[in-house]
């Protein structure tokens, strides 16, 4: 293969506007994940602030690892210690925090990301050599929850986390509203594509990336259809999702960081889930659902699996249901 560069392809998740009533819910009614035989080392590069805030940094550093951690615990069957440039702000802008993993640009080819070819390989192939494999930037304007105690006007860090995370494993696609690719190659042409992509077809189920990685032109318009017009069409996507495609985050309005690398927020099947684009405050799952975890086997990681549920006390359960009960859940959400 001729290859040609390699690029960072950062993806972004967005905040909701909550109204959340349903109070704080600890974390001990959860279930807490397995040892993982990932590891993670992050490199925070903005002293004094962020991450390294005299004040809350450490815990914010602890958050980090703890959701890493979680979310490594469905890769238990994977060994690979993945390195992240870790880097922060604080905006008024419509955007919690992005992560990306470089990925080579080869033309005709659907590209892994460094971070996922080094835990398919179980760290035996690193594409980026001393520099690390994924990155991480955060935004620490608004209020974050994080422990396993997230209040109801804080948004939840390890959920957040776990998201970006993903995104750098390989949940993420190159292409832009024009149609053209990592290489930025017009429709009808061949580009290079995540490994995301090769799954993505229309509502009528057909691709809309060729074999040989060429965009068919024809299908630009399903890009910004609105819900339902890009599906991920995966076996084990399909499978988890009863027999049909998965929608995947596709607005009217193509938003940079957000369209075609997310699941559909207008689904209210997949409006909770830790790939939506959006996110309102509060507690949320830290529990990668069947659906994502398909999403996931189609692209590569054949060896992903839940970690054992540890069982949660009867009494637990009876203060969950007798919260939800009282109290009640009313959301608005916003992009994240």
């Amino acid at each position: 293969m001729n290859i040609i560069g390699h690029k960072n392809h950062d993806r972004s998740l967005s905040k909701t506007k909550p109204v959340i009533v349903a109070g704080v819910l600890a974390l001990g009614l959860l279930a807490q994940p397995a040892q993982a035989a990932l590891t993670f080392s992050f490199n925070y590069l903005n002293p004094g602030q962020g991450f390294d805030d005299p004040t809350f940094g450490a815990a914010r550093k602890t958050a980090l690892n703890e959701a890493a951690g979680m979310l490594g615990a469905y890769f238990s069957n994977y060994t690979a210690n993945l390195t992240y440039d870790v880097t922060s702000y604080s905006i008024n802008k419509n955007t919690l925090a992005s992560a990306g993993s470089d990925s080579f640009i080869v033309p005709g080819t659907f590209q892994q990301t460094i971070v996922q070819t080094k835990i398919l390989t179980n760290g035996a192939t690193d594409g980026n050599g001393a520099d690390a494999d994924g990155s991480i930037d955060w935004n620490f304007f608004y209020n974050w929850g994080l422990t396993d105690n997230v209040a109801a006007n804080a948004y939840d860090f390890k959920k957040v986390g776990m998201h970006e995370l993903l995104h750098s494993f390989g949940f993420t696609t190159f292409g832009n509203a024009t149609g053209a690719g990592f290489g930025g190659n017009a429709p009808g042409t061949p580009d290079t594509w995540s490994k995301f992509e090769n799954f993505l077809t229309d509502a009528s189920g057909n691709r809309l990336i060729s074999t040989d990685g060429v965009f068919d032109s024809t299908k630009v318009a399903a890009l910004t259809g609105g819900s339902g017009s890009v599906l991920f069409s995966g076996a084990n996507a399909v499978a988890a999702n009863g027999g049909v495609g998965v929608n995947v985050y596709a607005p009217t309005t193509w938003t940079d960081g957000s369209s075609i690398a997310h699941l559909d927020d207008d689904t209210p099947a997949l409006s909770q889930l830790i790939m939506a684009s959006t996110v309102s405050e509060g507690l949320k799952t830290r529990e990668i659902s069947a659906i994502e975890l398909g999403i996931l086997k189609d692209i590569g990681y054949t060896q992903i699996a839940a970690p054992a549920a540890v069982p949660v006390p009867a009494a637990a359960w009876l203060m969950l249901s007798g919260l939800l009960g009282l109290f009640g859940v009313n959301r608005q959400r916003r992009a994240v």
